[in-house]
């Protein structure tokens, strides 16, 4: 047997879970052929999921533990989640996806793939500044597709081998308190939908960078819905210290320009501290299941800008990561921070949420991993 790869080590329950969905895996894709408008094709983000050859594909035991992860372990969910996700692949023409087109002019400030960090995950970068809101979001069926194909980008990076899950950078530079609206609204909540329950644990970290001093305490707050996993993903950092977070954290010459001209200005004896975890404070009680994911995409060439038109890259969801996200939640100024559970998913799509949290989805449609 060839040699294990980073993500491909599971405990002897992991692989006893794994083992018994992989016997489910002819039932699911019947399942989702009998479900879905259009053809389905059996497999899933690059990897044919039923091996013609003798020897046993180690990337589908990667790909269905997150699925079994997303759900808790629960076998019998884990198979109709990804009976669902392989007939909305089919009926959103994923198949396609990477082929189409969209507005330079409008979508390649929103949101693109970039290089990798020092482990070899793709990173995706997530523009949410000075957007147009009407612009990118008024056609929602056009930027969910966009937002899917730079997802898709995202997943093209990952080898399922040794490297299984993306970075998020959302960049909050020059975000206004006010700039939430309704049409972002329904772009952000119809993205956590499709990357919560097409991508689970696709995300590994999410990195807020240059959040403004407002955002850092809608953060404390949002803190008290998520779970510890979901926490130890989140990377809160301020304009003041992003480029040097940033540049640890992903590497200074894997940087898009924007930031690596920032980190090469920036003194390495910066006042900035450290980035702190989010302040653990209570969270309500949970029920059974405990999962949100988005996800969201890799490029052509490591080093490479992909931006979210033609060009090849996430990668998410959940999913990319992550979706077009608008500000940090409750942005919509009042006195009284109180978390808004439908902002506070979109803010963590592709990431684990506490079941209390969760919103408006259909039965188990909250529940997905990260991611991311």
């Amino acid at each position: 047997m060839s040699m294990l790869g980073k993500v491909q080590n599971f405990t002897e329950a992991e692989t006893d879970l794994i083992s018994q969905l992989r016997e489910l895996l002819p039932q699911a894709i019947e399942d989702a052929g009998k479900l879905s408008s259009e053809p389905v094709d059996p497999a899933i983000w690059g990897v044919p999921l039923l091996s013609v050859d003798k020897e046993r594909d180690l990337r589908v035991d990667v790909i269905l533990h997150k699925f079994l992860k997303a759900r808790n372990g629960d076998i019998a969910q884990a198979q109709q989640m990804l009976t669902n996700t392989l007939k909305w692949r089919a009926e959103f023409k994923i198949s396609g996806i990477l082929d189409e087109e969209f507005p330079e002019d409008v979508f390649g400030k929103v949101g693109y793939v970039h290089g990798t960090d020092g482990e070899g995950r793709p990173v995706t970068y997530n523009f949410y500044g000075s957007l147009d809101n009407k612009q990118v979001f008024g056609d929602l069926e056009r930027f969910l597709r966009w937002r899917v194909q730079l997802h898709e980008r995202g997943m093209q990076g990952l080898d399922f081998v040794d490297v299984a899950d993306m970075i998020q950078v959302h960049d909050y530079d020059g975000v206004s308190v006010f700039g939430y609206d309704k049409v972002a609204r329904a772009a952000s909540k119809a993205t956590v939908q499709v990357m919560s329950d097409n991508y689970p644990e696709t995300l590994a970290t999410k990195i807020f960078a240059n959040v403004p001093g407002w955002g850092e305490t809608v953060f404390n707050v949002i803190c008290r819905w998520l779970s510890e996993d979901t926490k130890r993903k989140f990377v809160v950092v301020s304009k003041a210290s992003a480029p040097r977070v940033l540049a640890e954290r992903i590497g200074e010459t894997n940087l898009p320009e924007k930031f690596r001209s920032a980190a090469a200005e920036q003194p390495r004896d910066a006042a900035a501290t450290e980035p702190q975890p989010l302040a653990a404070e209570p969270a309500p009680p949970t029920t059974a299941h405990a999962d949100h994911n988005e996800g969201a995409p890799r490029p052509t060439s490591r080093g490479s800008q992909q931006s979210g038109s033609g060009a090849s890259d996430i990668d998410s969801q959940d999913v990319d990561e992550a979706s077009p996200p608008p500000p940090p939640p409750v942005a919509t100024a009042a006195p009284e921070l109180e978390p808004q559970p439908e902002a506070l998913v979109s803010e963590t799509a592709g990431l684990r949420l506490d079941d209390s949290a969760t919103v408006d989805t259909q039965e188990h449609g909250d529940k997905h991993g990260s991611q991311i």
